[in-house]
């Protein structure tokens, strides 16, 4: 009746007035002029077609990728190590199953928990060690420096790994000649000499170079010195390097290299927070670590400072403006050079306990960023100048 489309009349007016159903109905208004668009589009020059077509490719990648997917995940777990493509529970292949064997053997948890334990799986089956299961001490490898590990006999010598096949020195390989002096001072120390494959000689040192032989021995004793020795004013005065916190092994190596080749008297470090005496080190320094004894002192300046206090010159390098250049430097007196770290150059305390400070100059034509040498080249130079130096005094 005429009430029921004046209450209709009102609703609409109300509906009209509302800000929020007016937006409402604007949008609805507006997603069904959307889909007639679409489904115009659709009906017009066979859009329809070509994106059902385009879907069913996809379809088919996805299945296909899904199904060779599964063809590796079951290959791999009825031959060998499972492959686990992150999605699901991890499947288990023929080593983790014996991981898992293992870990039950031993009471090592859980299955789940297990992890394999290859060292232990050999044993039981007999199969031998490998180099680095069997090790007694450390490491020394390559030619120079197993060499004069052996001469030096500073070290207790437990092994001696040779390459066999094609390559080694055992068959006419590069280094023969070296090799033969090799096996006869092991011989001479009564040191067991077994051959290995290059590839265990290689996983043994890390793919180091380790050209062709190995030696395990006990690791090489730093003896802590305190005091430097007296001059008694006869000869030549004693040129020693000092070296403050050399981190890197390569140019630990290196220095030691040129100091024991220039000739000089003693070589002292750090005791703390330098690169440790290792394998790296021997082979850096082509054996020279080995031949050449190197002490280590507990506080470097307190350890200069006495030096300086009983009549030696600590001469520091530095790029400093009351630096002396090398070119004129004299020795007087017996001389300690010092060495700083590699990227902070000489400590505060350090600097202050010594006497003399020294440098390179370097080229007017050198670029600006070309601003230093490195610690091991600069060791080499220096040291060459100073044995020079007391040499003409002399």
């Amino acid at each position: 009746g005429p009430s029921r489309a004046r209450r209709d009349a009102r609703a609409m007016r109300a509906v009209r007035a509302s800000p929020s159903l007016a937006r409402l109905t604007r949008s609805t208004r507006r997603r069904d002029a959307t889909k007639t668009r679409r489904a115009s589009w659709r009906m017009s020059d066979g859009g329809s077609n070509d994106d059902d077509d385009a879907r069913d490719d996809r379809r088919d990648a996805r299945a296909r990728e899904s199904a060779r997917r599964e063809r590796r995940r079951a290959s791999a777990s009825d031959e060998g190590e499972a492959s686990y493509d992150g999605f699901g529970e991890a499947p288990r292949g023929r080593l983790a199953r014996e991981g898992a064997e293992d870990a039950r053997r031993r009471g090592r948890g859980s299955e789940r928990e297990a992890r394999y334990d290859r060292a232990a799986a050999r044993r039981e089956r007999g199969v031998a060690p490998t180099i680095a299961e069997g090790l007694v001490g450390e490491i020394v490898y390559g030619t120079n420096p197993v060499l004069e590990a052996l001469r030096q006999n500073r070290r207790a010598l437990f092994a001696l790994y040779v390459q066999t096949g094609e390559g080694g020195a055992a068959n006419g390989g590069k280094g023969a000649g070296a090799e033969s002096e090799i096996l006869r001072l092991a011989e001479a120390r009564a040191v067991t000499v077994k051959r290995a494959s290059k590839h265990d000689l290689n996983m043994a040192c890390d793919n180091k170079p380790h050209q062709g032989v190995l030696l395990d021995a006990e690791a090489l004793e730093i003896p802590t010195l305190e005091d430097l020795p007296k001059w008694d004013g006869r000869g030549e005065p004693p040129v020693w390097l000092a070296l403050d916190e050399i981190v890197d092994p390569q140019n630990l190596g290196a220095a030691l290299r040129s100091a024991h080749f220039l000739g000089v008297d003693g070589v002292v470090c750090c005791a703390k927070n330098s690169a440790p005496f290792n394998a790296t080190v021997s082979k850096a320094s082509a054996g020279a670590m080995e031949a050449q004894v190197v002490h280590q002192t507990g506080v470097m300046h307190r350890f200069l400072a006495k030096a300086r206090d009983e009549g030696w010159d600590v001469v520091g390098a530095a790029a400093d403006a009351r630096a002396e250049d090398v070119s004129d430097f004299s020795v007087r007196a017996p001389t300690i050079l010092v060495m700083g770290n590699e990227g902070s150059g000489l400590r505060t305390n350090v600097r202050r306990a010594c006497n003399r400070l020294i440098e390179i100059p370097r080229s007017a034509s050198s670029a600006a960023g070309v601003d230093s040498l490195n610690v091991s080249v600069a060791a080499g130079i220096l040291i060459h100048r100073l044995v020079a130096a007391r040499r003409s005094r002399a």
